[in-house]
């Protein structure tokens, strides 16, 4: 039922629901019929009379009473094939017009949708020169030592800012893309995009100290390599960022060959966290407990690795872990198939 297109389960939703209704209506037709026709027996059973009757042999005709139960029969089966096959055509009117309307409104949403994330798009897209326009004019004077000193600090924080930003407008645009779903599917395996994500973090592992724990086994899949990238980045960014100083973190891959999946597992320790606030954190702008002094994220990390997730038809958990922190499992298909 969770493969079949949203048009397809609305369909067999509008029909099953006739069909019920149907069925409910037909039983109590059938036996308000019954009971209609019980309560009249009378009328072809005339009362039984005690006293002896002289029967003349020229009448040969049946006696009412005598075929009543085969009438009642006859009438009751006739009622429930005639009913039957009313429901039958009803049901597939049901199902035609069901699936017209929730074509139309569909398509609206689809719409929708498409547009928004167009905008979404060509926004971030557009604002990704001046940011970047930006942060060369304050790296720059910074790297040519040109700033005063008493000037220094505010160009930093302004350039930290400046690099929020772009991330912020690079998560974006992943998102767009990942609820999209538009794919360029190609062959890749998660764990080398581990390796390339624990890399882009290394300075920030190295910092808090961190003891990094993997078990990489082949997790072969089929997707849109930078988005596959980017969610794998997510992931383990997020396990790092979130951790403590001295803490653990945890990543594995492997390939389940009976399912056909492949799986991510990381795990970081972290600051105690309940499941409600869990179940939030793949909300968009969601952020968990920043650490003191730690670079902010977007709040949209989480919310890029679901959308990414889901058009790869695959899906992410996470669960909070005894003692603080956090294990989030990716689940992906090693083949995409047609919708």
């Amino acid at each position: 039922m969770r493969h079949l297109s949203l048009r397809n389960r609305l369909t067999l939703l509008y029909s099953g629901a006739m069909l019920l209704a149907g069925g409910v209506l037909l039983t109590l037709n059938w036996l308000s019929v019954r009971q209609a026709i019980g309560s009249r027996a009378a009328i072809l059973k005339p009362p039984v009379d005690t006293a002896p009757t002289v029967v003349s042999p020229a009448a040969t005709a049946p006696v009412p009473a005598t075929h009543f139960d085969t009438f009642e029969s006859a009438v009751l089966g006739d009622l429930l094939l005639r009913s039957g096959i009313a429901l039958v055509l009803m049901t597939a009117c049901a199902a035609f017009l069901g699936r017209r309307l929730a074509g139309r409104w569909i398509d609206r949403l689809e719409k929708a949708y498409a547009a928004q994330r167009v905008f979404t798009a060509q926004a971030s897209h557009e604002l990704r020169t001046p940011l970047t326009l930006q942060r060369t004019a304050l790296e720059v004077p910074l790297a040519q030592g040109r700033v005063p000193a008493h000037l220094q600090p505010a160009l930093r924080q302004a350039l930290a800012a400046t690099s929020r930003s772009e991330e912020l407008i690079a998560s974006l645009l992943a998102l767009a893309k990942g609820e999209s779903g538009t794919l360029h599917p190609t062959r890749t395996d998660l764990c080398h995009l581990v390796a390339a994500a624990l890399t882009d973090v290394s300075p920030e592992i190295q910092a808090l100290s961190l003891q990094v724990r993997t078990e990489l086994g082949p997790a072969p899949v089929e997707g849109d390599a930078p988005l596959l990238a980017q969610l794998v980045s997510n992931v383990v960014t997020n396990a790092v960022r979130h951790n403590v100083p001295h803490g653990e973190l945890h990543i594995a891959s492997r390939h389940d060959r009976v399912e056909g999946r492949s799986q991510l597992i990381v795990s970081n320790t972290g600051t105690v966290l309940d499941q409600a606030t869990t179940a939030d954190l793949f909300m968009p702008f969601r952020r968990g407990t920043p650490r003191s002094g730690g670079p902010r994220g977007s709040g949209l990390g989480l919310s890029v690795v679901k959308a990414v997730a889901e058009a790869h038809r695959g899906s992410v958990d996470a669960r909070c872990r005894k003692g603080g922190g956090l294990e989030i499992r990716v689940r992906l298909p090693d083949r995409l198939t047609s919708a």
